[in-house]
């Protein structure tokens, strides 16, 4: 034992390089998939961290002021407890150039069940009657911050209050602002009274939160019963807001958790090629232990123990990175909660394991191998024979220079450890091939918002003007191309007992131009398009009928076709406003998107209309969510970096086990008359010609699947096919030139270049 103890002492202080390599290629890696994980926990599922800090209700019922709810506990079963009932009214923040409607939530102290999360600042006082709660990225979208002083009009603009925002949190009880509207704040009883004196303006709020929660639907079906259709107003369960806060960053969501996975098989590949050419490096101070009496069970467990003492190292090394980088890049992930960030125990184990096994069988197969060489056979290394592949024949025939030759001959002579450098070098290839397909989707999407249904950038309310009086003033500003008359309607499908909200975009003969990926847009009334979010929830296809209430009327909708649109949790059922009125059915408020000219600022257009309407226009920019998909550009670099690393690894790996293998003949052609160059220029072939193998395959099969890939994971998170888009050919181009680059780089930069050895030394009798 303390023989093996000092020889792995003495070996690490003698190649503590490559020693370092191998820890650092393991902290690379743990830190990449913790961060992976992480962020994938925290994108994609922040509900129901959010759900448990705050000990959210499962169902929010909006009801008819002055509802009885007291004992609706005892009359349904099911129901552990309820939060409420919380005074409730409509009401608008007013700022320079925008209107933005709220809902006021009477809570006059911070309750056990739906409590709001503080994130900065504090909760409402008797002390501060004019204070009030925003949540947090309805704050963030109208960018205010504690101390911020705020008008707000009630529903008939006749009061205006100004108030002060002293507090901001973070809530379970409906989705992330703008993809769920209204925007929440708390505000005292007293408050709420001065602003909307008006007790018919007002409604009831409360929350459920019950035992089975795969029972909300059973359950909203009794309330309703015992309550009174008439008494209800929307409803929200917690799967419209899980899923909603999930689609918050579906592309971050879907490009990690892509990432992740096949990061991992890149991973495991590095390892597998940085450890076991480590220990065939090795192989003659190996062969010398077993002339010392070293048996082959004892070099196992000695280069078992020293690579798991180098991957220990680097897991914790990897686990202190991503401790400190996880806080950073969360905090620049949009509608990410705090309350979310921590990494599942079950997958920070997962990682951990998985990469201290993947070393040890790394080490394991060549340690073995190396363990039953015989003595003299290991002192005195001769390299693996080979014959000529059939590229090196090609090479040969086609007279190419002898350097050139012997390098691709070397090429595919050791059989596994080509195809273990190649591939090692192809997926972290592939990945960021795909990796480049995200980067040019994001793009897309951010120079072209149309595409995901957001044409329109302005969209503008009559307040007290009336409906023509507003369009005139629309229809003559010159920033504007063009106006689309639009309601927003909630409607209830048949046997479902969830509010959908619907939308009255333009008319039949003027629609609003949605870009459509799958059939076409509505030209007739009752003819409508839909989300794929929509379509999977009612169970519907493009071409189907779909019937539903709104406002107390049925009204039949022929899907005609598919469109993107992130609003709404995705959830989107768009017409021409004038199906209502064929069908009977009340039209609500309707308000104007406007779509701009080209080149002209949508927060200057919307200033522009409130100015000139002597502030009775509401005008707000709509937000795009592609404003927040920033970080996927980090994301994606740094990801992008990881692989870059893995692949290089990989490259020098091959590159020293070149070096090994073929010393000694490259060394005998030097002595027969080739340069240092040309000695080189083989080494460098050898290791060129795999990287072009690898390359091409990663980057042909990553050009492949990227679109598809993309469509198809976009599909399951709800948006649809439709949305992928290739690389960008010069990016690709200038990653396969980088690949290429570094692969004659790494293979031109040995440690010690044979073509630099004495060749006497090398064709002499030896020790």
């Amino acid at each position: 034992m303390r023989a093996m103890t000092r020889w792995i002492r003495a070996d690490l202080r003698a190649s503590t390089a490559r020693a370092l390599v191998i820890a650092g290629v393991v902290a690379a890696v743990v830190t990449a998939l913790l961060l992976s994980a992480g962020l994938l926990q925290g994108a994609t599922n922040p509900w129901q961290g959010l759900f448990t800090a705050t000990k959210g209700a499962q169902i929010w019922l909006h009801l008819a002021p002055g509802t009885s709810v007291r004992d609706l506990k005892s009359q349904v079963s099911g129901i552990d407890a309820v939060a409420g009932p919380y005074e409730a009214t409509a009401a608008t923040v007013v700022q320079t150039g925008a209107r933005t409607r709220v809902e006021l939530r009477a809570t006059p102290s911070l309750p056990l069940i739906g409590r709001p999360l503080l994130i900065s600042g504090r909760w409402l006082t008797p002390s501060s009657p004019g204070g009030v709660v925003l949540e947090a990225t309805f704050a963030q979208a109208i960018h205010a911050v504690d101390g911020d002083v705020l008008t707000l009009d009630n529903v008939d603009a006749s009061r205006h209050v100004r108030v002060r925002l002293i507090g901001i949190a973070e809530t379970s009880d409906q989705g992330f602002y703008p993809d769920q509207t209204p925007g929440l704040i708390w505000v005292l009883p007293g408050l709420l009274g001065r602003i909307e004196p008006n007790i018919g303006h007002t409604e009831e709020v409360v929350g459920l939160r019950i035992a089975d929660p795969n029972a909300a639907s059973f359950i909203v079906q009794q309330v309703v019963t015992r309550l009174g259709n008439s008494t209800v107003g929307t409803v929200s369960t917690w799967q419209q807001v899980e899923d909603s806060m999930a689609r918050r960053d579906p592309l971050l969501g879907l490009l990690l958790a892509l990432f992740g996975l096949m990061a991992l098989g890149a991973a495991v590949l590095a390892i597998v090629n940085v450890t076991a050419g480590r220990v065939l490096l090795q192989s003659i101070d190996l062969g010398m232990l077993k002339t010392l009496g070293f048996t082959p069970l004892q070099v196992l467990a000695m280069l078992t123990a020293e690579h798991a003492v180098l991957a220990g190292a680097g897991i914790v090394a990897g686990l202190a990175a991503a401790r400190l980088l996880m806080p950073v890049l969360l905090d620049g992930v949009p509608g990410v909660s705090a309350a979310a960030t921590a990494l599942p125990s079950g997958w920070a184990f997962l990682i951990i394991g998985g990469t201290f096994a993947a070393v040890l069988l790394a080490t394991a197969a060549p340690a073995l191998q190396a363990g039953l060489v015989r003595p003299v056979a290991a002192v005195r290394a001769v390299p693996p024979r080979g014959h000529l592949s059939k590229l090196a024949r090609t090479a040969m025939a086609a007279r190419m220079p002898p350097a050139m030759v012997l390098g691709t001959r070397a090429a595919f002579v050791r059989k596994l450890s080509a195809a273990l450098m190649i591939g090692g070098l192809a997926i972290p290839i592939l990945m960021i091939t795909v990796g480049l397909g995200f980067w040019s989707t994001v793009d897309d999407v951010q120079r072209n918002p149309a595409d995901i249904g957001l044409a329109a950038s302005v969209t503008v309310s009559p307040g007290p003007l009336t409906w023509s009086e507003a369009g005139h003033l629309i229809k003559a500003d010159p920033q504007v191309q063009a106006a689309y008359s639009c309601v927003r309607a909630d409607a209830l499908a048949l046997g479902d007992t969830t509010t959908i909200t619907t939308l009255g975009m333009g008319t039949s003969a003027q629609p609003y131009p949605f870009h459509v990926v799958q059939g076409q847009l509505y030209r007739a009334p009752e003819e409508a398009v839909a989300t794929q979010a929509l379509l999977a929830a009612l169970r519907l296809n493009v071409g189907q009928f779909v019937r539903m209430w709104i406002g107390g009327v049925p009204v039949t909708f022929h899907i005609v076709g598919r469109i993107i649109d992130p609003q709404y949790g995705g959830e989107v059922l768009a017409y021409g406003r004038d199906t209502l009125a064929d069908e009977g059915a009340p039209t609500p408020i309707g308000f104007y998107s406007l779509v701009l000219k080209p080149g002209v600022s949508p927060a200057a257009a919307a200033t522009h209309l409130v100015r000139v309407s002597g502030g009775r226009l509401d005008a707000a920019v709509v937000s795009d969510p592609a404003d927040q998909l920033g970080i996927v550009h980090v994301a994606l670099a740094c990801l992008i970096g990881v692989l870059a690393l893995l692949g290089l690894t990989s490259l020098l790996t091959a590159s020293l086990l070149s070096q090994r293998d073929h010393q000694r003949d490259l060394s005998v052609l030097r002595a027969m008359g080739m340069t240092p160059l040309q000695v080189r220029f083989a080494l460098m072939m050898r290791t060129t010609v795999l990287a072009l193998v690898a390359v091409t395959a990663g980057v042909v099969v990553g050009r492949l699947v990227s679109t598809t890939l993309i469509s198809a994971v976009s599909k399951a998170y709800g948006l649809g096919a439709g949305i992928g888009r290739p690389p960008a050919v010069g990016a690709l181009a200038a990653a396969v030139v980088l690949a290429i680059g570094a692969a004659a780089l790494a293979s031109m930069l040995p440690p010690r270049p044979g073509g630099h050895m004495s060749a006497v030394a090398i064709l002499g009798p030896g020790p």
